[in-house]
């Protein structure tokens, strides 16, 4: 079980931070870095939507596990369906976990690199992240991935 107190001091350090990446957007002439701040900016968003995701799930009735996500399985064809286009969400699977990069900066247009949403990347995502779970930690977890 997650504790609702550190979670709310990690939100609010988060908070701040946002706060200071706001004033930043003020005095930048920059485009460069304000696209860079706004990007950070997203970033924290989703930080905190997981955080919140975290807090709410320990409540959540019909949970058989505290701290359990209510989650739905997806098989390879309906995870094609969230691909990004005509208005659907963005959705990739990584070892088993689907999660929703429709928010994410780094997968503007539904692609990252060359590669598409829709899709198991669990091999593309080792290849380039290996080690770095923190990343798929920002994003939203929407359900699983089934075989």
């Amino acid at each position: 079980m997650y504790n609702d107190r550190l979670v709310r001091i990690k939100t609010n350090n988060v908070l701040r931070e946002m706060n200071n990446y706001i004033d930043c957007l003020y005095v930048t002439p920059c485009p460069y870095t304000r696209n860079m701040v706004l990007n950070l900016l997203r970033q924290n968003i989703s930080f905190i939507r997981f955080l919140n995701n975290l807090q709410s799930c320990q409540t959540k009735p019909g949970s058989s596990q505290p701290g359990e996500l209510p989650q739905r399985t997806f098989t390879q064809d309906e995870l094609t369906r969230y691909n990004g286009r005509n208005g659907q969400a963005a959705y990739i699977a990584v070892n088993g976990i689907v999660y929703n990069v429709t928010n994410s900066a780094a997968w503007a247009a539904a692609t990252h690199f060359g590669l598409n949403t829709g899709r198991d990347l669990t091999q593309e995502f080792a290849g380039c992240h290996q080690g770095q779970q923190q990343i798929l930690n920002t994003l939203p977890v929407v359900g699983r991935l089934v075989k």
